[in-house]
Order: structure tokens, then sequence, then C-alpha cells
């Protein structure tokens, strides 16, 4: 069951002026529509099929200025919609490549993911168990992750590619980069099994 307030359809100008300008401090991109949705939003499922039940199909921008719930994956990794949200955001993971996400404190139950250096991924304070950068803009407080440089390894991450297979079992491991699988990595930890090959 998906409970939110109806959405509207805005453009970029007009929904930046009801935010008194926060969206055009935030994106970088060059966006047409908003889907904007003025409360709290919980959604069943994974974000973005869930959303397109709400009328959510090729629009640019959502807008939450509540909280937003989602039972599955927030997993953004086209240009678009980018999404941002006012209030504190849950889900099971949180997952940016492409697009750009802008969130205040979140809540996710297996990890944050960033992919590539096209988008960004901004928030708050984030409490998840695993926090994986492939080489992406992320900008995130974590303090009780694992983190994850799952692109080098030349960072201060705790696991970066000199020592990822080492650490995680062979089923999480892609053995020709040294690097997390991340869909068999969110598997097992949905499945309550272990990841790392040592406690």
């Amino acid at each position: 069951m998906n409970a939110a307030a109806s959405p509207e359809r805005l453009a970029f100008a007009d929904a930046d002026a009801r935010l008194d300008g926060s969206l055009s401090v935030c994106f970088q991109g060059d966006y047409d529509t908003v889907l904007f949705f003025d409360g709290d939003v919980v959604l069943s499922g994974d974000f973005l099929e869930a959303l397109t039940e709400l009328g959510g199909q090729e629009t640019g921008i959502v807008v939450i200025t509540g909280d937003l719930t989602v039972s599955g994956r927030i997993a953004l990794y086209d240009n678009t919609p980018g999404l941002y949200v006012e209030g504190t955001t849950r889900a099971e993971t949180l997952e940016g490549g492409d697009a750009e996400i802008y969130i205040q404190d979140g809540v996710f139950t297996h990890l944050v993911y960033g992919y590539y250096n096209h988008g960004i991924l901004e928030a708050g304070r984030v409490e998840t168990p695993w926090v994986i950068n492939s080489d992406h803009d992320l900008r995130i407080t974590a303090p009780g992750a694992r983190h994850v440089d799952n692109h080098g390894s030349f960072s201060d991450a705790e696991f970066t590619r000199d020592n990822i297979a080492e650490w995680f079992v062979p089923e999480v491991v892609d053995p020709d980069y040294g690097s997390i699988v991340v869909e068999r990595f969110l598997d097992r930890l949905r499945a309550g099994l272990p990841v790392r090959s040592w406690a």
C-alpha cells in the first residue's frame, strides 16, 4: 500500500519558488518537471516501481517536503528522476548512479552505494551498516558504517581493492577487479548470510 499526498506536477521554477530556492541551490542539471509531494510519503516495494504507480514516469525530480519511507530499495542509476527529501528518509538501501540525490538524515537497513562519477548523492547523518563507493560524488556522514572504496586503493576507507578479496566471502567479490559485486552483497545481507570472511 502506498500512502502519500496526491503529488503535483510542477515546472522546476515553480517548485523551486515553493521551497524558497532550495532546489536551484542544490541541483546542478537542467530539469523541466518536478513531481512535488507536500508532506510525508510511504511507499511499498522499491521506490521507482512505487513511483510509477503514482504517476511519476518521466519526471525530472521528485520532491518530498516531509519524511520518505520505502519498504524496498531507493536505487536511482539513470539521470532522472533526481530526488530531494526535506525530512528523514528510510529504506532498505540508498543507491545513486547518474542521478542527483539530496536528502537530510536517513536510515538504510543494508547499505548506501554510490556508483560511477556522473551523479551526486548528498545526505546528512546516515545510519547504515555499509557505505560502498565506486568512484562517486558521495557526500554523507555515516559514523557507524563500515566504508568500502570499491574503485581504488588510496583512500581512508576501511576496505579498498587492496584487501577486499581478503576480507569478504568469495561469493561477493569480483576476482578480476578485487571489488564488491553489490547485487550479490545485497542478496546475502537480505538473506542474513555473512558477507565478511572474518568476524
